[in-house]
C-alpha cells in the first residue's frame, strides 16, 4: 500500500510504461520498447489532451442535429439497443515523432458503428460534414461519407468502460485517421453543409511554394511507419546475430512488408511480419547479423500494400510539423 494525501492506495503494477509530457493539457505518450502482446493495455495508452479533461459526467446525452429531419438526444438506454462491434486500431496523434516513446498506440476498441448512430437522426441531402463537439470544448469537423464509412463511437478500450482522460462515456474512433479527429466526451454531432472554420494552421498541411506562398491542406490519413522496439538506442551489443523487432502500421493500406538495416540504410533485409487486423500494427521480427565492432546504426522501414514507402528526409517545402514517418535510425554499440 501507499500513503497519498492521508490515505491508502493500493500499489499496482502497469503493464508497460509512460511518460507524462505536460501536465496542461496532459499529454502522456507510451513506450512502445514496454509493449508486451499487440495491444497497448488501457493504463499506458497515449493521451493528447487539448483542454482539461471535463469533470463529472456530465447530463449523460449525446445531440445529433442540424442537417437532420430528426434531431435527437441520445441516452446510453437508446444506443445499447445498436448492435455493438468490436474493432482493432492504431490510434496516433498527428504530431507524434519518430522513436519508441511515441503517442500512438494499439488498441481494441468497443462500441457502436457512428453510421448507425446518426442514421436515426435522419441526415438530409444537405448534410457534408459532421461537426463534433466535446465537452472540453475541442471540436473537429469531418466529412460525413468518409465518417460513416468505418467510424465508430468508442465506449469501451482494452475490455473496459473509457477512464475520464480518454474520454469517459464515450468519444469518437476513425480508424485509420490521424487521433484529432476523434473527438472525446463527445456531447454533440451537428450533421452541417459546410465545416467548422480552421482554427490558425492547427492540424494542417503546410507548405511553402517558389513565390512564398504558403498553401494549406488537411492532413492525409496516418502515412505508413516503423518503429523498432528492439534493441534500445544505445544498447551493448555482441558480435554475432541479434534478433531486431518493432511495429508498423498504416491507415492509408495494410503493411506489406518492413525492411531493416544495419548499416544506416546502405543495405536491406526483409523482416517477418504478424500482420493482425486491418488497422492494428504489424509486428515484426528480424535477424540480423553483426559483424564489425564499433557504433552501428540499425534502421527500419515499412511499405504498405499501396507501395508508400517511409521517406529518408522530409520534404523541404514542408513548414509544419505534422506527419512525421521518416526512416528510424537507431544506433548501438557491438563490443
Amino acid at each position: 500500500m501507499l500513503a497519498g494525501a492521508g490515505a491508502l492506495v493500493a500499489a499496482r503494477p502497469l503493464r508497460g510504461d509512460h511518460h507524462v509530457d505536460s501536465a496542461d493539457p496532459l499529454v502522456v505518450d507510451f513506450d512502445l520498447q514496454t509493449l508486451r502482446g499487440r495491444y497497448t493495455s488501457i493504463e499506458d495508452f497515449y493521451i493528447r489532451n487539448h483542454f482539461d479533461t471535463p469533470m463529472g459526467p456530465g447530463d449523460g446525452l449525446l445531440q445529433v442535429q442540424g442537417e437532420v429531419k430528426k434531431p435527437l438526444k441520445l441516452a446510453l438506454a437508446d444506443l445499447d439497443r445498436l448492435s455493438t462491434e468490436n474493432v482493432g486500431a492504431v490510434l496516433e496523434c498527428a504530431g507524434n515523432g519518430t522513436g519508441p516513446r511515441a503517442l500512438a498506440s494499439n488498441g481494441l476498441w468497443q462500441g457502436w458503428r457512428l453510421a448507425d448512430v446518426v442514421s436515426m437522426a435522419q441526415p438530409t441531402r444537405e448534410g457534408k460534414f459532421l461537426h463534433l463537439m466535446g465537452r472540453d470544448g475541442f471540436a473537429r469537423s469531418v466529412p460525413l461519407e468518409g465518417a460513416l464509412a468505418n467510424g465508430m463511437l468508442a465506449t469501451k478500450l482494452d475490455h473496459q468502460l473509457l477512464r475520464p482522460h480518454h474520454g469517459k462515456p464515450w468519444r469518437a474512433l476513425f480508424p485509420g485517421w490521424y487521433g484529432m479527429d476523434s473527438v472525446k466526451w463527445l456531447e454533440r454531432i451537428e450533421v452541417s453543409r459546410e465545416p467548422l472554420p480552421a482554427v490558425g494552421n492547427t492540424y494542417l498541411k503546410l507548405s511553402s511554394t517558389p513565390s512564398g506562398q504558403i498553401e494549406r491542406a488537411p492532413l492525409p490519413p496516418i502515412q505508413v511507419k516503423s518503429i523498432m522496439t528492439f534493441p534500445t538506442a544505445g544498447a551493448v551489443l555482441k558480435p554475432g546475430a541479434v534478433q531486431v523487432a518493432g511495429v508498423a502500421w498504416s491507415g492509408v493500406a495494410p503493411v506489406a512488408k518492413v525492411d531493416v538495416s544495419a548499416d544506416g540504410g546502405q543495405t536491406w533485409q526483409q523482416a517477418k511480419l504478424d500482420p493482425g487486423a486491418r488497422y492494428e500494427w504489424a509486428l515484426w521480427r528480424c535477424s540480423l547479423t553483426l559483424v564489425k565492432r564499433g557504433v552501428v546504426e540499425l534502421a527500419c522501414r515499412a511499405t504498405d500494400a499501396s507501395g508508400n514507402a517511409q521517406p529518408s528526409t522530409r520534404d523541404a517545402t514542408r513548414i509544419d510539423g505534422y506527419v512525421n514517418n521518416l526512416i528510424e535510425h537507431v544506433r548501438c554499440l557491438v563490443v
